[in-house]
């Protein structure tokens, strides 16, 4: 007992002392809206570009295993009735491998595009964090969080603090080089 009370003495007084530090050192916060950016500046929407054009490729090699089995399938229920009882085991084991064949190649494929995605979205990130970084040091911000809601860092943020246009209009000044 003893020691939780000292324990607690010792927290509180932690943090009456970080209070007067971030008191005494008037502390600069700032946000950007990383889908905002992500949206607008040029090297977002190359990288949006890619991903799109990636995804189309193996949405067609997807698309031309589909029809297979369709026309596979359209043909089994065509000629099912008359078909001999070995003709038609064989023609549905065909179909039936080869809708296998198709959902392994359809979960592969898109393995490959959240891969892809992951890629070109790490590369995005390595250079916002670059440019974030740069504008923060130049303007003096200790902090800077994202007010993507989909990572629920910020419930609220008064508008002037943020700096997205900042960071778009960095980045798209040194990717334009």
């Amino acid at each position: 007992m003893k020691y939780g009370v000292m324990f607690l003495m010792l927290i509180a007084g932690i943090g009456f002392g970080i209070q007067e530090t971030f008191a005494a050192d008037s502390l600069k916060v700032g946000y950007i809206n990383a889908i905002k950016i992500f949206d607008s500046t040029k090297t977002g929407k190359k990288s949006k570009a890619i991903l799109e054009d990636y995804i189309k490729s193996r949405q067609k090699i997807v698309d031309l295993e589909e029809d297979e089995i369709k026309k596979l399938e359209e043909e089994l229920s065509r000629q099912g009735s008359v078909l001999s009882n070995d003709a038609k085991k064989e023609k549905e084991a065909l179909f039936q491998k080869k809708l296998a064949q198709y959902q392994k190649k359809a979960m592969d494929l898109n393995k490959e595009i959240q891969e892809k995605k992951s890629e070109v979205l790490h590369e995005f990130n390595k250079n916002l964090e670059d440019i974030v970084k740069k504008i923060a040091e130049k303007e003096g911000y200790q902090v800077v969080l994202d007010k993507n809601p989909d990572i629920g860092t910020v419930v609220y943020m008064a508008s002037s603090m943020d700096i997205s246009d900042k960071v778009i209009e960095e980045m798209d000044k040194l990717n334009s080089k």
